[in-house]
């Protein structure tokens, strides 16, 4: 379906957003370009859109708008642009960097070009931006915050707790006892984010769904299923385990050229490390809890002597598979499950 919507694409707009504008590079007929900058909202981005249909030939099903991820500053344009049905593609930066061979110089009007030049050279392998519900937008931003509150609590605890056993202790009392309400309102906070959350997602159906299946596999816990939902819009965006795999880090990759380049497979840096280090913390309630993961672990340990990150990080991929496979099954994990196997028509026998 992308790509019969791809093969009519006649104008290629990128777009480099900032917080206040953004630059746009518009390639059309071969040659011509049209270059400009606006401000980022959403009524400068209609009006911007109808001096386009100004253009020649131009129509919006015959445009793909490409721009890179940039968090908030990219929800207005991207928001605006999806409710006016326009084709839009939202890909990393690094993507479109490591695409377009040696760089020099930069500026947003040069970044812009180069967006646009990164659509027409990538024109039939690009994904369109498929866009979030409402809700899951709104579990997106309490996560978030969430995320904060935690690191808050932490920049307040770790010292005070560090302090206890070099500084007079009533000092560190004192300093206790001046940071415990601060203390208490951030917990409270991540408390309260937490009752919220799960207020949302259980108040629909298809979510909560996909959060009882998800949490039926152990080792995932409410935060990391949380993290899944988002980051793979409830299996719409990321639909494979592999592919799930290779973002949060855990695919490894070879590293091998001729006879004489050998190296040993490992993971990219590249990767949603969140994602990763909620899945380590599974993992290690698995070794602890699951027979079958247990056995598994201590015999690639103990027997293979396989280094134990790299027997935890296949570890993860399995949670990453038992997740996608209850998903595509729309099933919760049970233990030995066996796939039963369709009953063939009497008309094909």
């Amino acid at each position: 379906m992308i790509e019969r919507k791809l093969t009519v694409i006649k104008f290629f707009i990128g777009i480099d957003i900032s917080k206040a504008t953004f630059n746009y590079c518009v390639r059309y007929g071969g040659g011509n370009v049209l270059n400009g900058k606006i401000a980022n909202n959403v009524e400068s981005i209609k009006e911007f859109v109808l001096t386009l249909k100004e253009i020649t030939g131009f129509k919006l099903s015959y445009a793909v708008f490409g721009m890179e991820v940039t968090g908030v500053y990219g929800l207005i344009l991207v928001n605006t642009l999806t409710k006016m049905k326009a084709k839009v593609v939202v890909e990393p930066s690094m993507r479109i960097k490591n695409s377009l061979g040696i760089i020099r110089g930069k500026n947003d009007k040069l970044d812009a070009a180069r967006i646009a030049r990164y659509l027409i050279k990538n024109l039939q392998e690009l994904k369109l931006w498929i866009p979030r519900r409402k809700l899951i937008d709104e579990l997106s931003s309490l996560s978030t915050l969430r995320e904060r509150m935690v690191k808050v609590g932490v920049m307040i605890t770790t010292p005070l707790n560090e302090d206890i056993n070099f500084i007079d202790p009533s000092i560190s009392a004192a300093n206790i006892n001046l940071c415990n309400p601060s203390i208490m309102q951030v917990e409270q906070l991540i408390t309260n984010i937490d009752i919220k959350i799960k207020a949302l997602y259980t108040n629909d159906d298809h979510c909560n769904r996909l959060m009882k299946i998800m949490l039926s596999v152990m080792g995932i816990g409410e935060v990391t299923a949380l993290q899944i939902l988002i980051h793979t819009n409830e299996f719409k965006t990321i639909t494979t385990a592999r592919t799930f795999a290779s973002y949060c880090g855990v695919a490894p990759f070879e590293y091998d050229s001729g006879t004489s380049v050998k190296r040993r497979a490992k993971v990219s840096p590249l990767a949603n490390k969140r994602i990763k280090s909620l899945l380590h913390n599974g993992v290690r309630t698995c070794i602890g809890n699951d027979p079958e993961i247990k056995a598994y672990y201590r015999r690639k340990v103990d027997v293979d002597k396989k280094n134990k990150m790299s027997v935890m990080n296949a570890i993860k991929f399995k949670l990453i598979c038992r997740v996608f496979a209850c998903v595509r099954g729309d099933r919760f994990y049970e233990k030995g499950y066996v796939a039963l196997k369709p009953v063939p028509n009497e008309i094909d026998n």
